[in-house]
């Protein structure tokens, strides 16, 4: 599991299209698609029902989201409280 694909299920969660999800993430639609798999295949739960055109988060993928939203704004604080500890004059 990484942030990245993290990242993906979150923009996925919220555009409710690969599209779409894709152009906020930078990534082709291949990447994106194989990064979700990569986790719900880690995670051993489907996140999203896949149809025409529309996406759909399931009842495990809603509880899941919000977890990784939480964990990427933890990780988002991480990097800056190291930010504010950094020596401005000397390396790591």
């Amino acid at each position: 599991m990484t942030l990245t694909e993290l990242r993906y299920i979150v923009a996925l969660a919220e555009e409710r299209h690969f599209g779409r999800a894709t152009e906020r993430c930078f990534v082709a639609q291949p990447t994106l698609s194989l990064g979700i798999r990569r986790l719900e295949d880690e995670l051993g739960v489907v996140l999203f029902e896949r149809g025409a055109g529309k996406v759909r988060l399931t009842p495990a993928g809603e509880r899941i989201v919000e977890q990784a939203r939480r964990i990427l704004e933890e990780a988002e604080a991480l990097k800056r409280l190291a930010e504010a500890h950094r020596d401005p004059l000397g390396s790591p």
